[in-house]
């Protein structure tokens, strides 16, 4: 009987990798990726980036309008605060009852009556 007892298939490698790997050295102006990775990367910055700065400049424009408006907007509420203030003194001073007795006397010719004046029923 012959019996061929061989191990050498068992624990044979796949690949021959050796301690030391062969590394392939780079060209001087090889890309790393490759040349179709940065073609694809080059497309998308030549339409992506002038979106993007578009929309920046419009979110500015946007911006500098809304803070322009605003300033007019604190001015006008500030311009009818005093307005609304100075109107106010004038009902004040115009309603005091000093001045309500001195109209109704000289338009009116209306005078605080006197107690003989009044009688009680």
């Amino acid at each position: 009987m012959n019996i061929n007892i061989s191990t050498s298939n068992y624990f044979r490698t796949a690949s021959h990798a050796g301690i030391r790997q062969k590394i392939e050295r780079r060209k001087p102006f090889e890309l790393p990726g490759g040349l179709q990775l940065w073609q694809a990367v080059g497309k998308v910055l030549l339409w992506g980036l002038p979106v993007i700065l578009g929309i920046n400049l419009w979110c500015a424009s946007s911006i500098d309008t809304q803070r322009i408006k605003s300033v007019d907007m604190q001015q006008k509420l500030e311009q009818l605060r005093n307005g609304n203030n100075e109107l106010q003194i004038q009902v004040n001073r115009l309603t005091s009852p000093v001045r309500v007795k001195i109209a109704a006397a000289e338009k009116l010719g209306l005078h605080v009556p006197t107690p003989d004046q009044v009688q009680r029923m």
